[in-house]
Parts: C-alpha cells; structure tokens; sequence
C-alpha cells in the first residue's frame, strides 16, 4: 500500500507603502500604524484576483470533490497549510472563503498542518526561538478558532528545516514534520517516500519534489515531454510506486493563478481521485495519518548550518539571506526583538512580526537565469531599490518608535 498526501500551501504577505508615503508623519495613532506601514488597497487587490482565480474555484471543487468521496472505502483527503496573514486577509477581504474551508474541516477529510503565523524566518534568530514559537502557537490558535483542529503536523516557513528547528517544533507538542526531499540527504537507498526521523525523534515527512513540481511547475510547460498531462499518467504514476508514501506538496496558487484554468488544471486534479481509485495499492491519505501507519525507517541529519528548504535550485537560506541587502534587513529584525517586546504593545509587535514575512526578503533576491526570473515575478514592487527601500526604512522607523515608546 501507498499512502498518498496532497498537501496545498496558501499564503498572502502584507505589502509595505512607499516610502514617500510615510515621509513626515511622525504622529500616528497606534491604532492606525498598521495603515501607516502596510498598503491595504494593494494587499485586498491581489488577494481578491487571486481568489477570482484560484481561492474559490479551486476550493469548491476540492470541496465537491471530498464530498463526491467521502462515503467510498477509500475517501480522497488531502491537507493544508494556510499561513496566518492569509487567513487574516480572508477573513477581512472574502470571509465566504472562510466558511467554505470550513465545510472542508468539518468534513474530516481534511487536515490543517501547523506554521508561522507570519510565514517569518524566525526559527533562523537564535538557538532559543522564542518568537518563533510564539508565533506558531498564534497560528495554531487561530486554525483552532476557525476550524476546530488544533494542528498536529508541523511545515516550517518554506519548509525550512535543520535540527534546531526539529527540537523547537517537538518541544512545542508536534508530532511529525514536512520539509523538502532534497537530494543530498538521498544517498544510497534513501527515496523521500518513506518517513525518517530527525536526531530529536521527531518524524520527518518528505516531499517527493519531482511528482510536486510535474503538477505545480511542469504542468502548463507545451515543451514538455509529458505534456498535456493527464491524471490516469499521473495515477499511473503514483501506482508504480512500491514506497509506502508519497507527499505531493505545492503552492495553491499553482492552480489557475499560476497555471490557467485553460491549460485544464482543475480538470486534471478533478479527476485524479478517480483515476487513483483503479489502483487498490493507492489510498489517499493526510500527514498525520502516514505518521500513524508508516514507520519510522533510518535517521536525517542538518545541522544548523546546512539549513534546507524548498525555495530555488539550492534548496537552502539562499532565498532570503544571500545577499548584503538581505543578511542586513534580516539583522535589523533580530536586533529590534528586545526593544518590540518590551513595549508590550500588540500593535508594534503584531507590525514587526508582519514585517519579518519572508516575501519581504525574497523580493531582495539579486539572483539570475531561471530563479531571477521567478524571484521578479512574485515582487510586490518593481525593482530591488524599491524593495530594500521600502522594508530597511519601515524597519528603522518601527525600531525608533519602539525605542522612544511610553505608554
């Protein structure tokens, strides 16, 4: 038997103002900084075209899809990671989408795994990741709230990954986590598809990134050799595993915000679960139940320093912390931790904390060829300078209100 997991990541950043936008107003009531630092009509903007075009249809056809299901032998689940400043931007912006992943979760089909609430890089701070933990315990609050789950299985900001973050996430009660199959931890006999165990004992699920990317990436490709792909090749697929799980994982907005609805991505993922259904050795699956029926084969280590992700062709930090503009914005974040928190004003550590969203620092990327590319296609704002403007000046001027703070 092979245990399949479908796992869609869905995430929105709050996108910082211009800085001329902010240039001369050193009076702000705490109430309104929110507004003062972050563009509100541009973040409703992208987030209602994307949800025209991936958000509602794709998850009333997941919906319909897991009822259309439920009640076979072998039901199609699948799971979800939906970062936290996504959900707030749904609930302020489209708060039906709420509700429809609602009927997912009560369901039962459906799983809703564990992260930053702020897609942040703070399990890289320091060795005691105490905002880190806060802010995935935030999370965990709020998928509790919303859908009645109180997360169990753990995926790390862009499946960030080392030993360190391995012991924090045990420690913070979960029982298994998601990261990248990357190829040099698959020496010898090793695939992704079984479940490993970190040095701390906590259980690591893998992405198998060559089947993720067929959908999320290869999908639209007219040049490639399997295109158009259909879902019985895919099914096909899977079937010819003999691995005990699969864990497809990609980005939500692949379907129809990235690959267009046109290029019959809905009909394909429509018709997977019956396709994978002619297959008795196939069985849908979610990420906490592959923990409870697969063992724990053989032990992965990364260290600190080796950090792996799923993010461009290194699959490592390079993402976010490869150039000087980078490692310089990331630096300020650490530095204001003390002064923020001391404030103990929830609106100055919620602002900091959106702040520290990992877009913020991947709009930086100086990178070139394929990843340059993809890197200048999700910037919210046109151009390096722009980018590093925008986040090193709203950082400095957070940091001076928080160091001049009294209530």
């Amino acid at each position: 038997m092979t245990l399949v997991s479908l796992y869609f990541f869905a995430h929105q950043p709050f996108r910082l103002r211009p800085y001329e936008q902010r240039t001369g107003l050193t009076s702000v009531p705490q109430e309104k900084l929110e507004n003062y630092y972050f563009e509100d009509p541009l973040n409703k903007e992208v987030f209602l075209k994307v949800a025209e075009k991936c958000y509602f249809p794709a998850t009333t056809m997941i919906r319909d899809a897991v009822k259309r299901y439920q009640m076979d032998e072998k039901p199609f689940r699948l799971s979800y990671g939906l970062s936290g400043t996504f959900l707030e931007q749904a609930k302020r912006y489209a708060p039906t989408l709420i509700d429809i992943f609602k009927e997912l979760a009560d369901s039962g089909m459906v799983e809703f795994c564990g992260e930053t609430y702020y897609h942040s890089l703070s399990s890289l701070f320091d060795a005691k990741k105490n905002d880190f933990k806060t802010q995935v315990g935030k999370h965990s609050d709020l998928v509790y709230e919303l859908f009645g789950q109180r997360p169990s299985v753990f995926r790390n900001t862009e499946m960030l990954y080392n030993e360190g973050v391995a012991i924090a996430v045990k420690e913070l009660g979960f029982k298994a986590i998601i990261t990248e199959g990357v190829d040099w931890l698959m020496q010898g006999w090793r695939s992704t598809d079984f479940v490993y165990g970190s040095e701390c004992g906590l259980p690591i699920l893998l992405r198998n990134y060559r089947l993720s990317d067929d959908i999320g990436y290869r999908f639209p490709n007219e040049n490639w050799s399997s295109y158009p792909l259909k879902a019985e090749t895919f099914a096909g697929w899977l079937a010819g595993n003999t691995d005990p799980s699969v864990l497809l994982a990609m980005d939500y907005e692949a379907i129809g915000e990235h690959i267009w609805a046109e290029k019959g991505i809905f009909d394909f993922l429509w018709n997977l679960p019956e396709n994978v259904a002619q297959f008795p050795q196939l069985e849908w699956s979610t990420p906490s139940d592959v923990i409870e029926r697969v063992p724990v084969t053989g032990t992965i280590s990364v260290d600190d320093f080796q950090t792996i992700s799923w993010a461009d062709q290194e699959r490592d930090t390079s993402a976010w912390l490869r150039n000087e503009m980078q490692q310089f914005c990331f630096e300020e974040m650490k530095r204001m931790e003390d002064s923020v928190i001391k404030t103990g004003n929830p609106y100055y550590i919620d602002i900091w904390r959106k702040m520290q969203t990992s877009d913020h620092l991947y709009y930086l990327s100086d990178k070139s060829l394929s990843d340059g590319d993809v890197h200048k296609y999700f910037s919210a704002y046109g151009s390096l300078v722009e980018s590093f403007t925008r986040l090193h000046t709203a950082l400095y001027d957070l940091r001076r209100r928080a160091e001049n703070y009294t209530e």
